[in-house]
Protein backbone atom coordinates (compact mmCIF):
# COMPACT_ATOMS: atom_id res chain seq x y z
CA UNK A 1 0.00 0.00 0.00
CA UNK A 2 1.90 3.17 -1.01
CA UNK A 3 0.66 6.30 0.38
CA UNK A 4 0.17 8.59 -2.69
CA UNK A 5 0.27 12.07 -1.24
CA UNK A 6 3.67 11.03 0.78
CA UNK A 7 5.01 10.62 -2.94
CA UNK A 8 7.22 13.22 -5.27
CA UNK A 9 5.49 12.23 -8.17
CA UNK A 10 1.89 11.66 -9.47
CA UNK A 11 2.69 10.27 -12.84
CA UNK A 12 -0.05 9.92 -15.57
CA UNK A 13 -0.12 9.49 -19.72
CA UNK A 14 -2.37 11.02 -22.23
CA UNK A 15 -1.49 9.93 -25.62
CA UNK A 16 2.24 8.67 -24.90
CA UNK A 17 3.08 12.39 -23.33
CA UNK A 18 3.97 12.38 -19.49
CA UNK A 19 2.58 14.57 -16.91
CA UNK A 20 2.71 14.84 -13.20
CA UNK A 21 -0.03 16.19 -11.23
CA UNK A 22 0.62 15.84 -7.87
CA UNK A 23 0.35 19.83 -7.20
CA UNK A 24 -3.23 19.67 -8.49
CA UNK A 25 -4.26 16.13 -6.47
CA UNK A 26 -6.10 18.47 -4.07
CA UNK A 27 -7.51 21.34 -6.53
CA UNK A 28 -9.21 18.39 -9.32
CA UNK A 29 -12.97 18.92 -8.79
CA UNK A 30 -13.85 15.80 -8.26
CA UNK A 31 -12.15 15.58 -4.98
CA UNK A 32 -8.56 13.47 -3.66
CA UNK A 33 -10.06 10.10 -3.57
CA UNK A 34 -11.71 10.09 -7.21
CA UNK A 35 -7.69 9.59 -8.84
CA UNK A 36 -6.62 6.48 -7.02
CA UNK A 37 -6.75 4.40 -10.00
CA UNK A 38 -4.92 6.58 -12.46
CA UNK A 39 -1.70 6.70 -10.67
CA UNK A 40 0.96 5.89 -13.60
CA UNK A 41 -1.67 5.22 -16.11
CA UNK A 42 -2.81 6.61 -19.25
CA UNK A 43 -6.16 9.01 -18.40
CA UNK A 44 -7.20 9.74 -21.67
CA UNK A 45 -9.97 6.86 -21.50
CA UNK A 46 -11.26 8.07 -18.49
CA UNK A 47 -11.02 11.77 -19.53
CA UNK A 48 -13.13 10.65 -22.23
CA UNK A 49 -15.87 9.06 -20.64
CA UNK A 50 -16.71 11.82 -17.82
CA UNK A 51 -16.56 14.34 -20.26
CA UNK A 52 -13.66 16.88 -19.96
CA UNK A 53 -13.33 20.22 -21.34
CA UNK A 54 -11.31 21.47 -24.03
CA UNK A 55 -9.65 23.40 -21.25
CA UNK A 56 -8.84 20.37 -19.41
CA UNK A 57 -7.19 19.03 -21.93
CA UNK A 58 -5.28 22.70 -22.37
CA UNK A 59 -4.81 22.36 -18.88
CA UNK A 60 -2.78 19.57 -18.98
CA UNK A 61 0.27 21.70 -20.41
CA UNK A 62 1.03 23.16 -17.50
CA UNK A 63 1.94 19.87 -15.67
CA UNK A 64 4.44 18.23 -19.16
CA UNK A 65 7.50 16.33 -17.95
CA UNK A 66 9.94 14.18 -19.59
CA UNK A 67 10.40 11.11 -19.10
CA UNK A 68 13.64 11.24 -17.43
CA UNK A 69 11.87 13.22 -14.74
CA UNK A 70 9.67 10.23 -14.06
CA UNK A 71 12.61 7.50 -14.52
CA UNK A 72 11.46 6.02 -10.90
CA UNK A 73 7.81 5.75 -11.39
CA UNK A 74 5.88 2.83 -12.62
CA UNK A 75 4.07 3.60 -15.74
CA UNK A 76 1.70 0.88 -17.31
CA UNK A 77 -0.63 2.81 -19.99
CA UNK A 78 -3.34 1.37 -18.84
CA UNK A 79 -6.40 2.40 -16.92
CA UNK A 80 -9.90 1.33 -15.54
CA UNK A 81 -12.94 3.14 -16.03
CA UNK A 82 -13.80 3.14 -12.12
CA UNK A 83 -14.39 7.14 -10.42
CA UNK A 84 -15.93 9.73 -10.47
CA UNK A 85 -14.74 12.93 -12.10
CA UNK A 86 -16.74 16.10 -12.04
CA UNK A 87 -16.00 18.12 -14.85
CA UNK A 88 -18.51 18.34 -18.12
CA UNK A 89 -18.53 21.20 -20.70
CA UNK A 90 -18.13 19.84 -23.93
CA UNK A 91 -17.76 15.99 -23.38
CA UNK A 92 -15.21 15.36 -26.65
CA UNK A 93 -11.48 16.66 -27.24
CA UNK A 94 -10.85 18.52 -30.43
CA UNK A 95 -6.96 18.24 -30.93
CA UNK A 96 -7.06 20.91 -33.66
CA UNK A 97 -8.88 22.96 -30.55
CA UNK A 98 -6.43 22.32 -28.34
CA UNK A 99 -3.65 23.15 -30.08
CA UNK A 100 -5.37 26.92 -31.23
CA UNK A 101 -5.40 27.36 -26.93
CA UNK A 102 -1.94 26.48 -26.37
CA UNK A 103 -1.06 29.13 -29.68
CA UNK A 104 -3.12 31.38 -28.07
CA UNK A 105 -1.30 31.23 -24.75
CA UNK A 106 1.93 31.48 -26.71
CA UNK A 107 1.04 34.88 -27.13
CA UNK A 108 1.78 35.72 -23.62
CA UNK A 109 4.84 35.86 -21.56
CA UNK A 110 3.28 34.51 -18.10
CA UNK A 111 6.89 35.24 -16.46
CA UNK A 112 5.28 39.21 -16.67
CA UNK A 113 2.53 40.98 -15.67
CA UNK A 114 -0.44 39.39 -18.03
CA UNK A 115 -2.74 43.01 -17.61
CA UNK A 116 -0.73 44.54 -20.15
CA UNK A 117 -0.32 41.93 -22.44
CA UNK A 118 -3.89 41.34 -23.15
CA UNK A 119 -4.65 43.13 -26.51
CA UNK A 120 -3.00 40.42 -28.15
CA UNK A 121 -4.71 37.91 -27.74
CA UNK A 122 -8.37 40.84 -27.42
CA UNK A 123 -10.00 38.85 -30.55
CA UNK A 124 -10.51 35.55 -28.81
CA UNK A 125 -10.62 36.85 -24.59
CA UNK A 126 -13.92 34.96 -24.23
CA UNK A 127 -11.73 31.76 -25.48
CA UNK A 128 -8.61 32.37 -23.51
CA UNK A 129 -10.17 33.39 -20.53
CA UNK A 130 -12.19 30.47 -20.13
CA UNK A 131 -9.31 28.43 -20.86
CA UNK A 132 -8.14 27.44 -17.25
CA UNK A 133 -4.79 27.31 -16.65
CA UNK A 134 -2.97 26.20 -13.10
CA UNK A 135 0.19 28.78 -13.04
CA UNK A 136 1.04 32.15 -11.19
CA UNK A 137 -0.26 35.05 -12.66
CA UNK A 138 1.15 38.71 -11.97
CA UNK A 139 -1.02 40.97 -12.64
CA UNK A 140 0.41 44.58 -12.22
CA UNK A 141 3.84 45.27 -12.48
CA UNK A 142 3.71 47.40 -9.13
CA UNK A 143 4.09 45.44 -6.07
CA UNK A 144 2.06 47.76 -4.20
CA UNK A 145 -0.97 46.98 -6.45
CA UNK A 146 -0.04 43.29 -7.15
CA UNK A 147 -0.25 42.60 -3.29
CA UNK A 148 -3.79 44.20 -3.55
CA UNK A 149 -4.91 41.48 -5.56
CA UNK A 150 -4.32 38.66 -2.71
CA UNK A 151 -6.72 38.48 -0.01
CA UNK A 152 -6.10 35.30 2.33
CA UNK A 153 -9.64 33.42 2.63
CA UNK A 154 -9.37 34.02 6.74
CA UNK A 155 -9.35 37.46 6.29
CA UNK A 156 -12.62 38.01 5.25
CA UNK A 157 -14.58 36.27 8.32
CA UNK A 158 -11.93 38.49 10.48
CA UNK A 159 -12.67 41.52 8.76
CA UNK A 160 -16.84 41.16 8.57
CA UNK A 161 -17.66 39.06 11.68
CA UNK A 162 -17.16 41.88 14.26
CA UNK A 163 -19.18 44.53 12.20
CA UNK A 164 -21.52 41.97 11.40
CA UNK A 165 -21.96 41.64 15.18
CA UNK A 166 -21.68 45.28 16.07
CA UNK A 167 -24.26 46.26 13.42
CA UNK A 168 -26.54 43.51 14.80
CA UNK A 169 -26.24 43.96 18.10
CA UNK A 170 -26.69 48.18 17.80
CA UNK A 171 -30.08 47.30 15.72
CA UNK A 172 -31.36 45.35 18.64
CA UNK A 173 -30.70 47.16 21.32
CA UNK A 174 -32.26 50.10 19.40
CA UNK A 175 -35.04 48.69 17.47
CA UNK A 176 -36.09 45.63 19.55
CA UNK A 177 -34.93 46.27 23.04
CA UNK A 178 -35.23 50.32 23.30
CA UNK A 179 -38.76 51.28 24.29
CA UNK A 180 -39.30 54.56 21.61
CA UNK A 181 -38.70 52.54 18.65
CA UNK A 182 -40.37 49.13 19.37
CA UNK A 183 -39.94 46.18 17.30
CA UNK A 184 -40.76 42.89 17.63
CA UNK A 185 -38.37 40.19 17.36
CA UNK A 186 -39.77 38.81 14.57
CA UNK A 187 -40.17 41.73 12.44
CA UNK A 188 -36.40 42.16 13.18
CA UNK A 189 -35.70 38.62 11.99
CA UNK A 190 -37.85 39.39 8.82
CA UNK A 191 -35.58 42.22 8.13
CA UNK A 192 -32.04 40.29 8.35
CA UNK A 193 -34.04 37.23 6.36
CA UNK A 194 -35.01 39.91 3.65
CA UNK A 195 -31.51 41.42 3.53
CA UNK A 196 -29.71 37.73 3.06
CA UNK A 197 -32.54 37.47 0.21
CA UNK A 198 -31.36 41.23 -1.32
CA UNK A 199 -27.95 39.51 -1.38
CA UNK A 200 -28.82 36.67 -3.00
CA UNK A 201 -30.40 38.23 -6.08
CA UNK A 202 -27.46 40.90 -6.20
CA UNK A 203 -24.81 38.03 -6.44
CA UNK A 204 -27.13 36.26 -8.97
CA UNK A 205 -27.71 39.22 -11.26
CA UNK A 206 -23.36 40.15 -10.83
CA UNK A 207 -22.42 36.91 -12.45
CA UNK A 208 -25.58 36.63 -14.64
CA UNK A 209 -25.04 40.38 -16.38
CA UNK A 210 -21.34 42.00 -14.94
CA UNK A 211 -19.12 39.28 -14.41
CA UNK A 212 -19.81 37.09 -17.34
CA UNK A 213 -20.37 40.07 -19.66
CA UNK A 214 -19.09 39.87 -23.23
CA UNK A 215 -16.34 42.67 -23.25
CA UNK A 216 -16.62 42.27 -27.05
CA UNK A 217 -12.44 43.33 -28.89
CA UNK A 218 -12.55 46.58 -26.09
CA UNK A 219 -9.36 46.61 -24.58
CA UNK A 220 -10.48 48.57 -21.84
CA UNK A 221 -13.55 46.56 -21.15
CA UNK A 222 -11.66 43.06 -21.19
CA UNK A 223 -8.97 44.46 -18.81
CA UNK A 224 -11.64 45.54 -16.54
CA UNK A 225 -13.56 41.99 -16.91
CA UNK A 226 -10.45 40.54 -16.20
CA UNK A 227 -9.74 42.17 -13.54
CA UNK A 228 -13.14 41.95 -11.54
CA UNK A 229 -13.72 38.21 -12.60
CA UNK A 230 -12.11 37.07 -15.95
CA UNK A 231 -8.60 36.06 -13.91
CA UNK A 232 -11.11 33.82 -11.60
CA UNK A 233 -11.94 32.03 -14.38
CA UNK A 234 -8.04 31.47 -15.97
CA UNK A 235 -6.41 30.54 -12.83
CA UNK A 236 -9.45 29.09 -10.65
CA UNK A 237 -6.57 27.10 -8.27
CA UNK A 238 -5.13 30.22 -7.06
CA UNK A 239 -6.23 30.40 -3.02
CA UNK A 240 -5.41 34.02 -2.66
CA UNK A 241 -7.78 35.01 -4.98
CA UNK A 242 -10.92 33.21 -4.54
CA UNK A 243 -12.85 35.78 -2.06
CA UNK A 244 -13.60 39.64 -2.75
CA UNK A 245 -11.20 41.81 -0.92
CA UNK A 246 -12.94 43.53 2.17
CA UNK A 247 -12.27 46.54 0.08
CA UNK A 248 -14.01 46.02 -2.78
CA UNK A 249 -17.53 45.06 -0.66
CA UNK A 250 -16.52 48.04 1.52
CA UNK A 251 -17.15 50.43 -1.66
CA UNK A 252 -20.48 48.11 -2.98
CA UNK A 253 -22.08 48.76 0.33
CA UNK A 254 -20.83 52.51 0.41
CA UNK A 255 -23.03 52.70 -3.26
CA UNK A 256 -25.57 50.98 -2.62
CA UNK A 257 -26.28 52.65 1.12
CA UNK A 258 -25.66 56.49 -1.12
CA UNK A 259 -28.18 55.34 -3.79
CA UNK A 260 -30.99 53.58 -2.09
CA UNK A 261 -33.53 54.89 -0.39
CA UNK A 262 -33.11 54.53 3.80
CA UNK A 263 -36.25 52.55 4.47
CA UNK A 264 -35.18 49.96 1.34
CA UNK A 265 -31.78 49.53 2.75
CA UNK A 266 -31.81 49.72 6.23
CA UNK A 267 -28.99 48.72 8.63
CA UNK A 268 -30.92 45.93 9.77
CA UNK A 269 -31.18 44.38 6.19
CA UNK A 270 -27.79 45.60 4.85
CA UNK A 271 -26.52 43.19 8.15
CA UNK A 272 -28.20 40.36 6.72
CA UNK A 273 -26.69 41.01 3.51
CA UNK A 274 -23.82 40.69 4.64
CA UNK A 275 -24.28 37.65 6.23
CA UNK A 276 -25.28 36.00 3.01
CA UNK A 277 -22.40 37.48 2.10
CA UNK A 278 -19.70 36.03 4.13
CA UNK A 279 -21.49 32.92 4.34
CA UNK A 280 -21.48 32.67 0.00
CA UNK A 281 -18.02 33.37 0.02
CA UNK A 282 -16.58 30.99 2.47
CA UNK A 283 -18.60 28.20 0.86
CA UNK A 284 -17.23 29.20 -2.45
CA UNK A 285 -13.68 29.20 -1.43
CA UNK A 286 -14.27 25.81 0.33
CA UNK A 287 -15.83 24.52 -3.00
CA UNK A 288 -12.08 25.18 -5.00
CA UNK A 289 -10.18 24.18 -1.79
CA UNK A 290 -11.69 22.22 0.20
CA UNK A 291 -9.88 18.93 0.49
CA UNK A 292 -8.26 18.26 3.94
CA UNK A 293 -4.74 18.82 3.58
CA UNK A 294 -4.30 15.51 5.35
CA UNK A 295 -5.88 13.45 2.23
CA UNK A 296 -4.27 10.67 1.15
CA UNK A 297 -4.94 8.47 -1.60
CA UNK A 298 -3.33 4.70 -1.89
CA UNK A 299 -3.08 2.44 -5.02
CA UNK A 300 -2.58 -1.27 -4.57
Amino acid sequence: MVAAMDTPHFPVQVDGKNYDIKKFLRDHPGGVNTLKHYEGKSILQAMEKFGHSISAYHMLNDFKVDSSDLKDCNLTGSVSENGRIITNEEGSRDKAEVAYLEELEGRLDWSKPILCQLDTIAPDYEKWVNSAVFRHCRIFSSPLLEAMTFTPWYLVPAFWIPIILYLGYTQFSEHVLSTENSMSLLEYGCHMVFGTFMWTILEYSLHRWVFHLDPGRSITMIKTHFLIHGLHHKVPFDGLRQVFPPSRVCAGVHYLRASAPAPILSLIKLTGGLIGYLVYDMIHYYVHHGSHKTARISTQ
